[in-house]
């Protein structure tokens, strides 16, 4: 599709008539619609952010995160993720969906006019949406998207400038909470993370608030960011204190199936097919097991397992980035992602963690940005993920944990330290939850110190490391050129995202 179609014309998400369950077939064909109930509609666009989330963003950064390798089943002939030599093509996932979706968000806005509660749910999801496209790209056009006819050729924005005009929206959409207490609800239906639970959704805003500015750690001016926390606290309603989970219905039959085991899982029939292709890294796999880490039984599935299944009969097996095909690494022979966060075709998808909330509350304290105990939140964030991961005896199993001597769990007396056990346990929580913000954490802090690919064709003009964001997609130099020529020349390892000066 056209981007500056999906800029100017509103397109309607995969959505048809009320009682059937195809809006949660993300790949209907969105010119053969015959509903435009705004309510279908959000709740289509909240599956279609689970999705990109789980697929588009996880296709890149998963690898370049350091959480994932390619089996050794598959030719790796030419392979853009492990030789970084990207082209544009590679972009066009996670840009035109991600566009495709901020319409559908803004077609419920507009179409619900008068309705606090979802003008403040879509302006809380158009924050979530343009801050991937922004730490992916950088520069995006932004104040001349969504915008109807009036603008065919958006003006690209600069990329600061969006995340502050995000962090007002964020705080815009709370006090929109806050000040309509009697408010008309958001269905049930329609809203498949939250249920119509506006304080929930402000927590979650708050936390997306946070970690706007925890991405700038590196870069933010300190006025900036006391004023912003002082807009958090003045609200009252704190951060996310459990999973932000989105099921409309999800089971085990065609298009219908949760992302992560559509992605990761089998078929809807029960086979394997293509899934097989993405493995765990090695690194993951020494990584887990240098720090006798319980998580690693949830996180991965013995060698030969089916999904959802991990019968620990062998030891685990990753692959290192980049290796050529080799039969010791074929599917066969290497883990796959364990039942943690691999489960079921029902699963939820989860859009941010209660455990990810923890960490970033954790860092901001321990920066001195908020008030509190830094390192019993590190605790409390490494205790929520093993519950969340389904650890046995959770609480007690992450004191014993926690209580370790070791580097990157013991809580260290030095700052800088401080920093990477956060950042490093921040890193296995977020393992096939949340790809993009472990690839963030490193492109900010270099922590950890996942490895590059060792692929032999990989470019190395510029060190041999992984990029730090994509390239613009052809779409739009064939549709909105002169605005996207106004960028330069970008180059995936040496034009940075602005909060990036690692």
């Amino acid at each position: 599709m056209k981007k500056k179609i999906i800029y100017s014309i509103i397109a309607l998400s995969t959505l048809v008539a009320s009682g059937c369950k195809d809006y949660l077939d993300i790949n209907t064909n969105p010119n053969s619609l015959t509903s435009t109930n705004p309510d279908f509609i959000l709740s289509g666009a909240l599956v279609l952010t689970a999705a990109v989330k789980t697929g588009d963003v996880n296709s890149f950064a998963g690898f370049w995160g350091g959480y994932f390798a390619a089996s050794g089943s598959y030719s790796q002939s030419g392979d853009l993720i492990r030789t970084y030599n990207i082209t544009q093509g590679l972009s066009n996932g996670v840009w035109g969906d991600s566009y495709y979706n901020l319409s559908n968000y803004n077609y419920v806005e507009q179409n619900k006019k008068g309705f606090t509660n979802y003008a403040a749910v879509c302006e809380i999801m158009k924050a979530y949406n343009f801050q991937v496209l922004v730490d992916v790209f950088g520069n995006i056009p932004y104040s001349q998207s969504l915008t109807g006819f009036s603008y065919l050729y958006p003006k690209y924005d600069d990329q600061q400038v969006v995340y502050k005009s995000l962090a007002t929206k964020l705080d815009s959409a709370v006090l929109l909470i806050k000040q309509n207490p009697n408010a008309v609800a958001v269905t049930a239906a329609s809203d498949v993370m939250f249920h119509g639970d506006m304080s929930k959704w402000a927590k979650l805003a708050n936390t997306l608030h946070l970690r706007l500015l925890i991405r700038q750690s590196e870069v933010a001016d300190a006025s900036y960011i006391t004023q912003e926390i002082t807009k958090i606290n003045a609200n009252g309603y704190g951060f996310l204190t459990e999973d932000a989970l989105i099921n409309p219905g999800y089971s085990a039959a065609q298009n219908l199936q949760s992302p992560m085991w559509e992605n990761y899982g089998l078929s809807y029939s029960g086979t394997v097919g293509g899934r097989d292709y993405t493995r765990v890294s090695k690194y993951t796999v020494d990584l887990l097991t240098s720090l006798s880490d319980p998580r690693i039984d949830r996180l991965l599935r013995a060698p030969g397992d089916n999904p959802g299944v991990n019968s620990k009969s062998v030891a685990y097996k990753g692959i290192e980035f980049g290796a050529v095909p080799a039969t010791d690494n074929n599917s066969s022979n290497t883990s796959g992602f364990g039942p943690g966060i691999v489960s079921s075709a029902a699963q939820s998808a989860i859009l941010m963690s209660f455990a990810q909330s923890l960490f970033l509350q954790a860092e901001a304290m321990q920066r001195g940005w908020i008030s509190g105990d830094a390192e019993a939140t590190y605790k409390q964030a490494i205790t929520q993920s093993f519950t969340t991961l389904g650890v046995a005896n959770a609480t007690a199993a992450a004191a014993t944990y926690t209580s370790s001597a070791a580097a990157d769990i013991k809580w260290p007396s030095d700052s800088d330290d401080q920093i990477h056990a956060i950042i490093t346990q921040k890193w296995i929580a977020n393992y096939g939850i949340d790809a993009i913000e472990a690839w963030s954490d490193w492109r900010r802090l270099g922590i950890p110190d996942v490895p590059s690919s060792i692929d032999p064709n990989k470019n190395i003009t510029y060190g041999g490391t992984s990029p730090i964001r994509l390239l613009y997609p052809q779409t739009e130099y064939n549709n909105n050129p002169n605005n996207v020529a106004k960028e330069g020349t970008i180059n995936q390892f040496t034009t940075t995202v602005f909060w990036d000066k690692n």
